[in-house]
Parts: C-alpha cells; structure tokens; sequence
C-alpha cells in the first residue's frame, strides 16, 4: 500500500511539474507573438505614413487617423499640410526603426491595444528627421478610435537633439505636433 501510495504520489508530482512547465511556455510563447504582431501593424503603418509623405498624399494621411481624431483634431488639414511642408518636397529613402513599445488591455472581455513606434527617417538630401506614431491598433469599446491618434515629427536627428528639449505633449494628447530646432519647448 505504501509502495502505491508513493508511487501515485510521484506520478501527481511529476504531472503537476509538467503542467506547470507547459504554462510558462505558453505564456512566452503568447508573449512572442504579441510582440511579433504589434512589430507587424506598426511596421505596416510606418510604410503608409512614410508612403503618404513621400507622395505628398494629404488625403491618404488624413485617413489613416482615427474617426474620432478626424473630429476632434481643430484644423487636422492644416496640421497635415504643415507637416508635409516640413520635408519642403524632400523624399525618404529609408526608415531606422526603434523595438515598438505598446499597451494592452482587457476590461470585462473587451481588448483594447495601443501602439507606439519611433523612427529615424533618412532624407535624400542627406538631412535625418524622427518620427513617432501613436497608433491604437484595436479597441472593443470604441471601434471609432482606432488608427492613428498622434504623429510627432522632429526636423532633426538624435544627434542633434539639444539637452533642454522635452516633449510639448504628452503620451496620450492627439493630433500633430511638429518640432523644430528653433521652436522646441524647453526643460
């Protein structure tokens, strides 16, 4: 009876190990294929944008913004129009991205993803701008709000980027905001 007793013990033991060797695997592996997924959408919507510049396609631009920040956004096309000047006719030949970073959550069954890419863009006359997409990829709450909620350009490298330079805004403000080494809010 003892011997049984261990036996089934043992067996208990070893399946209880294997369960819980086969959930941390599940999880990396569901980990892995978030990241690869929001690298994907990211990567899709960086080639529109840079696509959209580069043919200086306003209209094209201004549908990859969300419904709600079409909307809410006071003078989107003209926010859009600047932003397309800023390249003064300029193309980008290539594009240096930065690992994505994003935000997930589930509240009572409902998803909601957010994604936040940042870009070196590389001009033909040899200048570097960066570039950073606030993207909201999914949300079951509110299918008005996704696409693009905020683009950030900045007419100049890291290089070049001075010590006193901060943000004007913030993670969660929307629309277009464009920064120029004459014009950048201070620390």
């Amino acid at each position: 009876m003892r011997k049984l007793t261990c036996a089934l013990l043992c067996l208990l033991m070893i399946i209880s190990a294997v369960f819980c060797l086969e959930g941390c695997k599940s999880r990396e592996q569901r980990l892995s294929e978030e990241t690869a997924y929001e690298d994907a959408q990211m990567n899709a919507m960086n080639k529109k944008v840079v696509k959209c510049i580069n043919e200086q396609d306003k209209e094209g631009l201004k549908k990859l913004f969300s419904k709600d920040v079409q909307k809410h956004i006071e003078d989107l096309d003209g926010k859009i129009d600047e932003m397309l000047e800023a390249f003064k006719g300029e193309s980008i030949v290539s594009v240096k991205s930065e690992p994505v970073d994003s935000s997930r959550t589930y509240d009572y069954g409902k998803k909601s993803i957010t994604i936040y890419g940042d870009y070196e863009l590389n001009l033909d006359n040899g200048k570097k701008y960066i570039l950073l997409i606030s993207y909201c990829d999914t949300d079951d709450e509110n299918k008005s709000s996704v696409g693009i909620f905020k683009l950030t350009l900045l007419t100049f490298s890291n290089e070049m980027l001075p010590e006193d330079f901060r943000m004007g805004s913030s993670v969660d403000d929307h629309g277009i905001f464009i920064y120029t080494l004459q014009n950048y809010p201070k620390k």
